[in-house]
């Protein structure tokens, strides 16, 4: 059976390799089907166009992740191969299924969706289909059945990592893609992502990982880590690998030792973490080992400069301990990036000041400043999104980090007002400017132009 698996354009600053996608692609293929990627934003094709590469595919079966940010590309796309392509069928799967489950497949309209993780339930949902058998035995799995949303019981999540196999890279060769990585800077091209543990057990409000991945935190080995590094590095050329777990360093043995294991190897390779670290989980030791493996600069998600605003939204952090961290971080010549949401609930415009100066003391080198954006499976969307009305009342078009999401005591207006005020304050002096302009990439002023018009409008 032919499988193309399609990631549909959410219209994101950068373009990166589909993880999830590469994941399914190669689980397909070791159960003996055929499977190909179609990223549409990385071929800049429209809905459209991207039906129009489907029907030149051919395929037996359709596979898209849904992303939220995405859901308007991919329902045009969905209604168009339905349209123009009705023997074939189509199945989602991703964050915004997880999250909406019934709904989502209603509003997408389309009758099979898979929920969670998918690397052990796509391949069976595939051989069933080709050999036309009955999908009521396969668990994290919704269908519509006579306009019914019936959905079947959650299995466990993947605990052994390891059992994965590599993303099919062939299919998405790094090489292939624009330099425009996740937070569009990098020290070295090509870039390739890389997971390497799954889950959070934290809560915070604004964020949906648990909902995706759940509680427990489970890990790959450092072993089979530095494995795809090392592939990606031998094969493909990859000189620069962006670690994208939302707790690479939540265990420090764990770091430690694909640290090692890098080091051990001697692979030359350059490496960040542009989902961000918790400042509270590094110490000296740590750090020397990180840099010596090749990091170059860590993010970090602060969110709030308001300690008040960080309890009301769960983030356990201490605001204290922040800036010792980073200077430390600094010492050890790693560059640090550091994360702020304007408009969480508790935000008022003398928190907005706070985040301001706080980011100004602290001495990060670049900080990016999100406008709250209510992602569907977190705490605030289920609050203040489905507890106020339903997802109908959400505009997908606004579901990014720089249109206003107005739930506390300031509105949309003096929302994009703070976070002009934040970048301003931030970037319009010597030390960030002058770091921002060595480190931009001429294949990347454009999407750095881009950034900036959003920011200001």
């Amino acid at each position: 059976m032919k499988v193309v698996l399609v990631a549909p354009d959410s219209k994101a600053h950068t373009i990166t390799p589909p993880l999830g996608l590469g994941y399914l692609a190669a689980v397909t293929r070791q159960n003996g089907h055929d499977a190909a990627i179609l990223d549409l934003a990385k071929e800049q094709l429209d809905p459209r166009q991207g039906a129009e590469a489907l029907k030149h595919l051919q395929p037996d079966l359709i596979g898209v992740s849904v992303l939220s940010t995405a859901f308007l590309q991919a329902r045009e796309l969905i209604s168009i191969v339905k349209r123009e392509m009705p023997v074939v069928p189509v199945v989602v799967g991703g964050p915004h299924i997880t999250a909406l489950a019934g709904k989502a497949i209603g509003d997408l309209d389309v009758e099979l969706g898979v929920v969670g993780e998918a690397e052990q339930i796509f391949p069976r949902l595939v051989d069933n289909i080709a050999a036309g058998h009955p999908l009521d035995d396969i668990p994290n799995f919704c269908r519509r059945v006579d306009g019914e949303c019936m959905q079947s019981a959650r299995s466990a999540f993947v605990q052994d990592l390891d059992s994965l196999p590599f993303p099919a890279w062939e299919l998405m060769d790094p090489r292939t893609y624009p330099d425009q990585p996740h937070q569009l800077l990098c020290k070295e091209f090509p870039v390739a992502p890389v997971i390497t543990s799954r889950g959070c057990p934290f809560d915070c409000t604004f964020c949906a990982s648990t909902t995706l991945w759940g509680r427990g935190w489970r890990t790959r080995s450092a072993e089979n880590i530095v494995d795809e590094i090392e592939y990606l590095v031998t094969e493909f050329g990859v000189k620069e690998i962006h670690f994208e777990d939302d707790n690479f360093t939540l265990n420090a043995n764990h770091a430690a030792a694909v640290c090692d294991e890098i080091i051990k190897r001697e692979i030359d390779v350059s490496w960040c973490t542009p989902n961000g670290v918790r400042v509270d989980s590094l110490d000296n030791e740590l750090l020397s080992l990180m840099r010596r493996s090749g990091c170059y600069s860590l993010a970090f998600g602060i969110e709030s400069g308001s300690q008040k605003v960080l309890d009301i939204n769960n983030k356990k952090l201490d605001l204290e301990k922040v800036a010792d961290a980073i200077a430390m971080v600094k010492q050890h010549g790693i560059e640090t990036h550091g994360f702020f949401i304007i408009g969480l609930p508790g935000e008022t415009h003398e928190t907005i000041k706070e985040t301001n100066r706080f980011a100004r003391a602290v001495a990060l080198d670049r900080a990016n400043f999100a406008l709250l954006s209510p992602l569907p499976g977190s705490e605030i969307f289920n609050k203040y999104v489905q507890g106020g009305g339903g997802t109908d009342q959400l505009d997908f078009e606004s579901l990014n980090y720089f249109t206003p999401f107005a739930i506390g005591e300031l509105d949309v207006v003096e929302l994009k007002r703070g976070q002009r005020q934040a970048v301003y304050s931030f970037y319009l002096r010597p030390g960030p400017i002058l770091s921002l302009a060595r480190k931009v990439r001429p294949a990347q002023v454009k999407q750095l132009l881009r950034t900036l018009v959003d920011y200001s409008t």
